[in-house]
C-alpha cells in the first residue's frame, strides 16, 4: 500500500495528454491513480504513462467531475490521498511535504495546503489554522486526507456539484463541509505542495451565471441561515453598476431555487 496516492481526475484526450506532459516524480511510497473519463472517443494512453509502474490509469465512459472524483475514491488504496487534476505538476519535495505533514499530525484527518502559480498568484494565509468551515480559497488539488477516515465516513463528492453537473463548481467546498459536519479534524498549512500553470477554473468562470448559481447552491448547503446576507455582500462586491448587482442577485436566487428543488442537505454521501 502506498503511503501517498495521488488521485488525478482527467477528461478526454486533452486531459490524458496534459498529464503526460507534466512532471510527476517517481518516488518510493508514492503512486498515481488516474480516473480517466475518455469522452466521445477512447484515444490511446500515452506511452510515457503506460510504461510507468507507479501509474494506474482507469478509463471510464462516465461524465462529471464529481463522478470522476468518486470513482477515484472507490479505487483508492493509499494511506494518504491527495486530490489532483490533469493540469498540475509536482516536485519530490512537495510530495514529501504532504507525507511529513500527516506523519507529524496523527490526530488530523484532512489537510488543506496551498499551491504555486507564477501567472495567477493567490493570497493564501501565512499562518496555519484549524478549519471549522470551508475557506474561500479552497481548491480541490490542494486537499489531502486519510483514506480510511473518508472511507469509513461514507462521504463522497456531491455529484450535483462540479464541472459537468447541475452546479458547475463548489464540489470541494461541499465535500469538506460534509466531512467537517461528520466530525473530521481539518487544518490548513501554508505549505505549497503543487504548482498550477495558468489560471484555475474559478478564475476563468468566476463572473459567469453558472458559477454564481453554483455558489448560491453551495451557500444554501453550507450557510442555510446566513446565505441572504452573504448574497447581498457578494453582489455589492461584484460590480459598481446597479444593474449588474441586480443581475447577480437574480442569478443567485435562481441557484437557490434550483438547489431547493432537490434539497439533499440531509444526505452527506450523495
Amino acid at each position: 500500500m502506498a503511503e501517498l496516492q495521488i488521485l488525478i481526475a482527467a477528461y478526454g484526450k486533452k486531459g490524458i495528454d496534459s498529464i503526460a506532459s507534466m512532471p510527476h516524480p517517481e518516488m518510493q511510497g508514492v503512486e498515481y491513480l488516474v480516473s480517466w473519463q475518455y469522452g466521445d472517443d477512447k484515444p490511446e494512453i500515452p506511452r510515457s504513462l503506460a510504461e510507468r509502474k507507479d501509474f494506474k490509469i482507469v478509463p471510464t465512459p462516465t461524465r462529471g467531475l464529481s463522478v470522476n472524483r468518486n470513482l477515484g475514491l472507490e479505487m483508492a488504496t493509499g494511506e494518504i490521498l491527495l486530490i489532483s487534476d490533469d493540469d498540475v505538476c509536482y516536485t519530490s519535495d512537495q510530495l514529501r511535504a504532504v507525507i511529513e505533514a500527516f506523519r507529524q499530525r496523527p490526530g488530523i484527518d484532512f489537510i488543506c495546503f496551498k499551491y504555486d502559480s507564477k501567472d495567477f498568484p493567490v493570497a493564501h494565509p501565512e499562518k496555519e489554522c484549524v478549519l471549522r468551515m470551508p475557506p474561500w480559497w479552497l481548491v480541490s488539488f490542494c486537499m489531502a486526507f486519510r483514506r480510511k477516515a473518508v472511507e469509513d465516513s461514507g462521504i463522497r463528492f456531491n455529484e450535483r456539484f462540479g464541472i459537468g453537473a447541475e452546479f458547475t463548481s463548489a464540489e470541494e467546498s461541499v465535500f469538506l463541509f460534509d466531512l467537517l459536519q461528520a466530525g473530521f479534524k481539518a487544518m490548513y498549512l501554508p505549505i505549497s505542495v503543487v504548482s498550477h500553470p495558468g489560471d484555475t477554473t474559478v478564475m476563468r468562470i468566476g463572473d459567469q451565471p453558472d458559477f454564481i448559481r453554483a455558489k448560491a447552491a453551495s451557500f444554501c448547503r453550507i450557510y442555510p441561515l446566513t446565505w441572504p446576507l452573504r448574497m447581498a455582500t457578494h453582489s455589492w462586491r461584484f460590480s459598481p453598476d446597479l444593474s449588474q448587482k441586480v443581475r447577480y442577485i437574480r442569478t443567485w436566487l435562481d441557484g437557490v431555487k434550483a438547489y431547493h428543488r432537490h434539497d439533499d442537505s440531509h444526505i452527506a454521501n450523495k
